[in-house]
């Protein structure tokens, strides 16, 4: 019954959405790993080269968020949310055309980067606390929760896509599931 009341809840069913978006921007995030082994066996590029694809992603990503909480002060955070979604799709589809290290560099590390911070943590919470403050603590453990399923899930996942379908096709089929 409890369960059943809780999909009746908009409060609730928000909750949910935040979780399942976090959980595909940091499995977007994590799953580089595994692409990182695809992209070595097709390019032969240096692994110091495709470790400046996620540290330029790391940057980029850590730069982007002050900005993009700043700008949630002002503007309501879901349509960052949803920009972001977009932003992800786009970028991936980007990247599973990629041919030189400069294509990775912008499209991974920088296209994705802003993507991932204008749908990941500081609009998702921004959203919690302005729409959860009676239960605030439980609502961000709970949205939290979705980046350990988005590993869990998601970075397995892009590994069983990428055996069958090889690295490009993985990341488009990555970015129709974001």
């Amino acid at each position: 019954m409890l369960f059943k009341d809780c999909l009746r809840d908009p409060r609730a069913i928000r909750l949910v959405c935040i979780a399942v978006v976090l959980a595909l921007a940091y499995g977007v995030w994590y799953s580089y790993s595994v692409f990182l082994v695809a992209l070595l066996g097709e390019f032969a590029w240096p692994r110091s080269t495709l470790a400046a694809g996620f540290s330029i992603f790391a940057i980029v990503h850590g730069l982007s968020n002050p900005v993009v909480g700043r700008l949630c002060d002002k503007l309501n955070p879901a349509f960052f949310v949803v920009g972001g979604g977009i932003g992800v799709c786009f970028s991936l589809v980007y990247v599973s055309f990629i041919e030189t290290p400069f294509q990775l560099f912008f499209g991974f590390g920088v296209m994705t980067a802003i993507s991932v911070a204008l749908c990941g943590w500081a609009p998702s919470l921004v959203q919690v606390q302005r729409n959860h403050k009676s239960r605030l603590g439980f609502a961000i453990g709970f949205v939290s929760s979705g980046i350990g399923v988005g590993m869990l899930l998601i970075v397995p996942l892009v590994q069983i896509l990428i055996e069958v379908f090889g690295w490009r096709q993985a990341y488009r089929i990555f970015a129709f599931i974001c």
